[in-house]
């Protein structure tokens, strides 16, 4: 098994003050539009925006695809993407798997990045958007300008809109992992993100170790 390096944080203390920022901004704000969209949102509702913005995504992982030099996968990944845009209504619905056995593939440009050897880098709490690493923030900020098509609409409100529904539906999806945080919270984050992270770059199997909490 592959043991992920959870110990890589030498900016431990600006990164705690970050996420205790990040968390009160999430227990004023997101948490509560969270809940409410997980308590009042039907759940055909609820699965169709999840579609809607997992094809949109298709996007980006076809990009990193042919980064990677993964053609066939691109081509698979942005097949999917033209099946649910067009038969799928715009993505609402998730026809390219069932139909076409195109399962939803995840990619971004950190892993694009650690494919071609590029190292993880320090431990780092982004504000507002939380785990990372240098690399990933990297990552992030190139997908977010290249590869993802929502903060390249035009319309002001409508982006906000999608960004903000977005952001609702994916703090939703967390908030049964609340309940299985033990010990320190920060240690117990940071361990869970470096070792899923590594799991999901090498595809190997991660030995979670949660001792230090």
């Amino acid at each position: 098994p592959l043991y992920a390096e959870v110990d890589n944080d030498p900016f431990e203390k600006v990164n705690r003050i970050t996420y205790s920022l990040n968390a009160r901004l999430d227990e004023a704000l997101l948490k509560p539009f969270a809940s409410g969209y997980q308590s009042y949102t039907p759940k055909v509702a609820k699965q169709g925006i999840q579609n809607f913005f997992d094809n949109l995504d298709d996007v980006r992982v076809g990009v990193n695809d042919l980064m990677q030099l993964k053609f066939t996968q691109a081509a698979k990944d942005f097949g999917r993407f033209l099946t649910n845009s067009t038969l799928g209504v715009a993505g609402l619905f998730d026809i390219a798997d069932p139909a076409f056995n195109l399962e939803k593939n995840k990619q971004d440009f950190g892993k694009t990045l650690a494919h071609w050897g590029v190292g993880s880098g320090p431990y780092l709490v982004l504000p507002f958007f939380g785990p990372s690493t240098a690399r990933d923030a990297l990552g992030l900020s190139v997908d977010a300008a290249a590869a993802d098509p929502i903060p390249a609409i035009d319309h002001v409100r409508s982006r906000n809109g999608l960004l903000a529904t977005k952001s609702t539906g994916r703090r939703a999806g967390y908030l049964a992992f609340e309940e299985l945080i033990i010990g320190d919270e920060y240690l117990f984050v940071r361990g869970l993100y470096l070792q899923g992270r590594a799991h999901a770059i090498s595809g190997d199997t991660v030995q979670l170790t949660f001792d230090d909490f």
